[in-house]
């Protein structure tokens, strides 16, 4: 029997032990190695997060700047076009294609002191133009004179310049037109069935020529001290659109207005 030998037993443990110490220091690794993983894949993530939030924002910035500074999704209009339909409502016609002046756009008065007055000359005080003053604008009011009273029948607008071109065609004119024929006429039938109050822009405010055509009392522009004949050059400019009639006692007798 072969004798015992303590130092045989201690190589196995020793041998056994050291496997143990290896296993251990290899979990340890394999344990330190995974925390890292998971360490790098948080980092990852939390990359990707601030990444994926950033682009968020800035496509949300995007949002609001195309909202708040890009064009608007209002339809606009330039001067010759009507987007609305309400655009003739708010601004009568004008010659020339030039806007009428502010004062202009107020409007023809509906109850207008020619619908009642006893005749072509009475045009109240202080309210007939001066044809030296400068004139900025001008609004033709046509007024119906048929029984119980038609009132306003149209309205036309025109810039300065043709306002003033009507004035300097006025104040150019005689008295009278002896080319037009002296009409002799019943007094119930001697009224005129309509006639045309031209509204002037002044410094002053507004300024007035009355315009009679028809009937049998008188023709001419009458501007509450003066009289001037009726001549077809002045009506040419105003006799437009709304304002123009379908004739007149003494504009048949003119032919060429």
């Amino acid at each position: 029997m072969p004798e015992h030998d303590p130092e045989q037993e201690l190589g196995p443990k020793f041998t056994s032990a050291l496997h143990n110490q290896a296993g251990v220091q290899s979990d340890l690794q394999t344990s330190g190695l995974a925390r890292e993983a998971r360490r790098r894949v948080h980092r990852r993530r939390q990359t990707w997060s601030v990444a994926a939030g950033a682009v968020l924002v800035a496509a949300a910035i995007g949002g609001v700047w195309s909202f708040a500074g890009g064009e608007s999704p209002v339809a606009t209009s330039d001067s010759n076009s009507n987007s609305s339909g309400d655009s003739k409502a708010l601004a009568p016609n004008t010659a020339e294609g030039v806007g009428p002046s502010a004062q202009a756009q107020v409007g023809c008065p509906v109850d207008h002191p020619v619908l009642t007055a006893p005749g072509p000359d009475a045009v109240p005080a202080g309210t007939g133009l001066d044809l030296n003053t400068v004139v900025t604008g001008l609004r033709a009011c046509r007024y119906g004179f048929a029984e119980g009273g038609t009132g306003l029948l149209g309205q036309e607008s025109f810039n300065a310049a043709t306002a003033q071109q009507v004035v300097n065609e006025i104040k150019v004119l005689p008295e009278r037109n002896a080319k037009l024929p002296v009409f002799k006429c019943a007094p119930q039938v001697s009224k005129p069935s309509e006639a045309i109050v031209l509204r002037f822009d002044t410094a002053d405010g507004i300024r007035e020529i009355w315009v009679w055509y028809d009937g049998c009392e008188s023709a001419g522009f009458f501007t509450g001290t003066h009289t001037y004949g009726l001549f077809s050059a002045p009506l040419k400019l105003f006799m437009t659109g709304s304002v123009r009639p379908s004739g007149g006692t003494y504009l048949d007798a003119l032919k060429d207005w």
